[in-house]
Protein backbone atom coordinates (compact mmCIF):
# COMPACT_ATOMS: atom_id res chain seq x y z
CA UNK A 1 0.00 0.00 0.00
CA UNK A 2 2.91 2.38 0.65
CA UNK A 3 3.88 2.28 -3.05
CA UNK A 4 0.36 3.44 -4.01
CA UNK A 5 0.73 6.36 -1.61
CA UNK A 6 4.19 7.20 -3.02
CA UNK A 7 3.14 6.86 -6.68
CA UNK A 8 1.98 10.50 -7.12
CA UNK A 9 5.57 11.63 -6.43
CA UNK A 10 6.77 9.58 -9.43
CA UNK A 11 4.16 10.87 -11.88
CA UNK A 12 4.91 13.57 -14.44
CA UNK A 13 2.80 16.73 -14.71
CA UNK A 14 -0.60 15.97 -16.24
CA UNK A 15 0.10 12.21 -16.23
CA UNK A 16 -2.95 10.12 -15.33
CA UNK A 17 -3.03 6.59 -13.93
CA UNK A 18 -5.37 4.43 -16.01
CA UNK A 19 -4.93 1.15 -14.06
CA UNK A 20 -2.74 -0.33 -11.35
CA UNK A 21 -2.16 -3.65 -9.66
CA UNK A 22 0.10 -5.39 -7.21
CA UNK A 23 3.21 -6.82 -8.85
CA UNK A 24 6.44 -8.55 -7.85
CA UNK A 25 9.83 -7.25 -8.98
CA UNK A 26 12.71 -7.16 -6.51
CA UNK A 27 9.91 -6.90 -3.95
CA UNK A 28 6.14 -6.60 -3.78
CA UNK A 29 5.18 -3.27 -5.34
CA UNK A 30 2.75 -1.66 -7.74
CA UNK A 31 2.54 -1.85 -11.55
CA UNK A 32 0.82 1.21 -13.01
CA UNK A 33 -0.36 1.96 -16.51
CA UNK A 34 -0.58 5.67 -17.24
CA UNK A 35 -1.47 7.64 -20.32
CA UNK A 36 2.29 8.10 -20.95
CA UNK A 37 4.07 4.95 -19.73
CA UNK A 38 4.08 1.67 -17.87
CA UNK A 39 5.91 1.78 -14.54
CA UNK A 40 6.72 -0.43 -11.56
CA UNK A 41 7.53 0.88 -8.08
CA UNK A 42 8.82 -1.03 -5.06
CA UNK A 43 10.10 0.64 -1.90
CA UNK A 44 11.65 -1.64 0.70
CA UNK A 45 13.56 -1.06 3.91
CA UNK A 46 16.95 -1.69 2.31
CA UNK A 47 16.34 -1.08 -1.39
CA UNK A 48 13.89 0.33 -3.85
CA UNK A 49 13.12 -0.38 -7.48
CA UNK A 50 11.64 1.99 -10.05
CA UNK A 51 11.20 0.73 -13.61
CA UNK A 52 9.54 2.66 -16.40
CA UNK A 53 9.11 2.55 -20.15
CA UNK A 54 7.41 5.35 -22.10
CA UNK A 55 4.79 4.34 -24.66
CA UNK A 56 6.84 5.84 -27.50
CA UNK A 57 9.74 3.50 -26.59
CA UNK A 58 7.60 0.40 -26.06
CA UNK A 59 7.43 -1.99 -28.98
CA UNK A 60 5.72 -4.98 -27.35
CA UNK A 61 4.20 -6.10 -24.05
CA UNK A 62 3.78 -9.79 -23.35
CA UNK A 63 1.84 -11.34 -20.45
CA UNK A 64 2.47 -15.03 -19.82
CA UNK A 65 -0.40 -16.71 -17.97
CA UNK A 66 1.75 -19.75 -17.16
CA UNK A 67 4.63 -17.70 -15.70
CA UNK A 68 2.30 -14.87 -14.57
CA UNK A 69 4.75 -12.25 -15.81
CA UNK A 70 4.45 -8.98 -17.71
CA UNK A 71 7.45 -8.37 -19.96
CA UNK A 72 7.93 -4.99 -21.64
CA UNK A 73 10.12 -4.81 -24.75
CA UNK A 74 11.72 -1.76 -26.34
CA UNK A 75 12.89 -3.84 -29.31
CA UNK A 76 11.01 -6.00 -31.77
CA UNK A 77 9.71 -9.08 -29.96
CA UNK A 78 11.48 -12.36 -30.74
CA UNK A 79 12.57 -15.44 -28.79
CA UNK A 80 16.00 -13.84 -28.26
CA UNK A 81 14.75 -10.36 -27.34
CA UNK A 82 15.58 -9.19 -23.82
CA UNK A 83 12.78 -7.29 -22.05
CA UNK A 84 13.37 -3.80 -20.69
CA UNK A 85 11.66 -5.08 -17.55
CA UNK A 86 9.66 -8.04 -16.29
CA UNK A 87 7.41 -8.18 -13.24
CA UNK A 88 5.14 -10.87 -11.87
CA UNK A 89 1.37 -10.24 -11.72
CA UNK A 90 -0.39 -13.17 -10.06
CA UNK A 91 -3.99 -12.17 -10.73
CA UNK A 92 -5.15 -12.67 -14.33
CA UNK A 93 -8.01 -10.16 -13.95
CA UNK A 94 -5.51 -7.51 -12.80
CA UNK A 95 -3.22 -8.37 -15.72
CA UNK A 96 -6.14 -7.97 -18.12
CA UNK A 97 -7.04 -4.60 -16.57
CA UNK A 98 -3.48 -3.36 -17.14
CA UNK A 99 -3.52 -4.73 -20.71
CA UNK A 100 -6.84 -3.05 -21.53
CA UNK A 101 -5.66 0.26 -20.06
CA UNK A 102 -2.46 0.04 -22.10
CA UNK A 103 -4.44 -0.60 -25.27
CA UNK A 104 -6.48 2.53 -24.64
CA UNK A 105 -3.38 4.66 -23.95
CA UNK A 106 -2.05 6.89 -26.70
CA UNK A 107 0.34 5.09 -29.04
CA UNK A 108 -0.24 1.81 -27.20
CA UNK A 109 2.08 -0.99 -28.31
CA UNK A 110 1.07 -4.46 -29.37
CA UNK A 111 -0.09 -6.52 -26.39
CA UNK A 112 -0.31 -10.28 -26.14
CA UNK A 113 -1.87 -12.25 -23.31
CA UNK A 114 -1.15 -15.97 -23.66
Amino acid sequence: MKEVNLLPGYLRPEEQVLALTAAQGEGQGVLACTNRRLLFLFVGVVRRQFLEVDWNQTKHIFYSQSAKTFSVYTTKFSKRAVPAFTVRVNNLNDANAIAHAAQSAAAAPRLDVV
